[in-house]
């Protein structure tokens, strides 16, 4: 099944702290994956993912997936893949509940306010 997508980004993303990764937990075709994400906004998130790269294609729906948010939770997200250029693939969050996208808003504000702290 196909899902259409917005061709612009909805959000701003925020890129991750080295060594401090947040995780997309998720299963494609039967295959247990998760990919590191690069970046994450509040619709989405660009994720590394060389090992299984081949088994994303655009317009396809991979969730539900668990988004693993150190120190904030694990909210439910239903990505949608947008593009991928190996070994990225950008998704969007469709059909987010609004208690997951303020536990997604909370993690980037920690995470940039741990950037400034470290500067």
């Amino acid at each position: 099944m196909k899902y259409e997508v917005r061709k612009e980004r909805s959000s701003h993303r925020v890129p991750m702290i080295p060594h401090e990764p947040a995780y997309l937990l998720c299963s494609v075709d039967g295959i247990n994956i998760d990919p590191v994400v690069e970046d994450l906004g509040g619709g989405g998130a660009r994720l590394v993912c060389p090992t299984h790269f081949d088994l994303f294609r655009e317009g396809q729906l991979i969730g539900p997936c668990v988004l693993v948010l150190q120190d904030e939770g694990m909210p439910i997200v239903y990505p949608v893949v947008r593009w991928k250029f190996w070994p990225l693939i950008g998704v969007e969050f469709t059909k987010m509940a609004e208690k997951e996208r303020q536990m997604i808003v909370r993690f980037l504000n920690n995470v940039e306010r741990r950037k400034r702290d470290k500067k």
